[in-house]
């Protein structure tokens, strides 16, 4: 048995499928080995690339497939561009975020060159491509397979896609005030679930914030304990051994909080932040849901407008030819006009119902357009959303679980220490 890079298990040369069918870390491994500081002739500032790996979990290309294995350079502004084209492109798709392209911590230009934060960013970078890869339908767009092994023309390639054209601006100007008459609940509890996720995890980095500086401040004032004993012990004879190994343990003590603690925020509290942008991801996922319903509701009122508008024509129209009695009029523009001029006459209702019968037909085509959009729209999201869910236990799954480990270290360690420091004192 062995464990594979995309996280699977190989046993008996059978593998243990994590991914659907189609996505490409069944068949691939993708990382980001590297990273480098460089300059050019045309930027004047400095910038930070990713080395990005991949190659066959099999050593080869599938039969009659071109080899995609490569290694190459990106910045994190083609990252951006990349998610840009892919959050257009699949609009019902729960795009992976990328990670903050600077935090409140690094204000300084100089800063975000600074090695814990490039870091972070790598392994950021490369769990956005996994995700993008382990994507039953992302793992297969052509510009994303081109991004990993496209050395050259890959920004070419996506700008043909014309993608910008796809996004839609409303967006961010989104208002909850322009109301829906029929609002999906689907994705009411979508957005609703959304932001209990940003809450809950919100809250949950900030009680972690609050007890990972209390345990360093705890931890980093035994080294007081460990200053005090070391010095006391060079005043005794007979207690000096035992006080100067007891300060050694409080100093150890006090500076191993700084890897497990660093342990905790890789294992624990970054992965947790992925999910408090995905929390974004989906409440955008549903105001793209909710537009299109706007947009369908809009189109089916221009259509009744204009079947209204037909009848009170047909009905004019009868009333000329006699057939019937006039329509009521109110004291509108047109029903004074009517009151002033005359009724108009068959010829020119004809004329107008032929018009309005052109608008209904392209209106009803509106309306038509808008429904088969919004119903694929809502049958990929729910897909994905399910999708989603079940990645999201699977993985807050493995957070929690790192987080227990590395408490469960830093309190052995703790234990460890005082056990020590018990057998020290019984030797004075």
């Amino acid at each position: 048995m062995s464990k594979m890079a995309d996280g699977g298990i190989t046993e008996g040369g059978d593998d243990v499928r994590y991914f659907p069918e189609g996505s490409l870390l069944n068949t691939m491994i993708i990382s980001i080995t590297d990273s480098e500081k460089r300059t050019s002739d045309y930027i004047k500032d400095p910038y930070t690339v990713y080395l990005i790996e991949t190659k066959y979990i099999d050593g080869g290309p599938p039969a009659g497939e071109p080899d995609m294995s490569s290694n190459l350079w990106r910045r994190y502004s083609e990252f951006d561009l990349l998610r840009n084209y892919l959050v257009a492109i699949y609009p019902a798709i729960i795009v992976p975020p990328l990670p903050e392209k600077r935090t409140n911590a690094f204000k300084v230009a100089g800063d975000r060159f600074d090695p814990d934060f490039i870091e972070k960013r790598r392994i950021g970078l490369e769990n956005f491509l996994l995700r993008c890869a382990a994507h039953y339908k992302l793992a297969k767009d052509v510009i994303f397979l081109g991004f990993l092994h496209q050395e050259e023309g890959w920004k070419e390639s996506l700008q043909a896609t014309q993608y910008t054209t796809k996004v839609d601006s409303r967006l961010r100007s989104f208002s909850a005030s322009m109301n829906l008459k029929k609002p999906d609940r689907q994705f009411e509890d979508m957005k609703h679930y959304a932001e209990n996720l940003g809450t809950n995890i919100s809250a949950m980095l900030k009680v972690r914030q609050h007890l990972a500086e209390k345990t360093f401040s705890i931890h980093k004032h035994h080294a007081g304990y460990g200053k005090t004993f070391s010095e006391w012990s060079t005043m005794e004879d007979d207690m000096g051994d035992g006080l100067q190994k007891a300060g050694h343990y409080m100093d150890r003590l006090s500076s191993m909080v700084d890897t497990v603690l660093e342990d905790d925020e890789t294992a624990f509290a970054d992965p947790l932040k992925e999910y408090l942008y995905f929390a974004d991801v989906l409440r955008n996922v549903a105001k793209k849901q909710w537009l299109r319903q706007y947009d369908l509701e809009k189109a089916e009122d221009l259509l009744s407008a204009k079947n209204s508008q037909r009848e009170s024509l047909e009905a004019q129209k009868k009333a000329a030819e006699g057939n019937a009695p006039p329509p009521k009029t109110n004291m509108s523009f047109k029903g004074l006009s009517s009151m002033i001029f005359g009724a108009e006459t068959p010829e020119t209702l004809d004329s107008k119902i032929a018009t309005l019968d052109e608008q209904i037909r392209e209106a009803d085509t509106g309306v038509q357009s808008r429904k088969e959009d919004l119903d694929g729209f809502v049958e990929e999201a729910s897909q994905d959303f399910e999708r989603f869910k079940k990645q999201q236990v699977k993985d807050l799954k493995a957070i929690l679980a790192a987080h227990v480990k590395t408490q469960i270290k830093l309190c052995k360690m703790g234990k460890l220490t005082w056990e020590n420091m018990r057998d020290a004192a019984q030797k004075l």
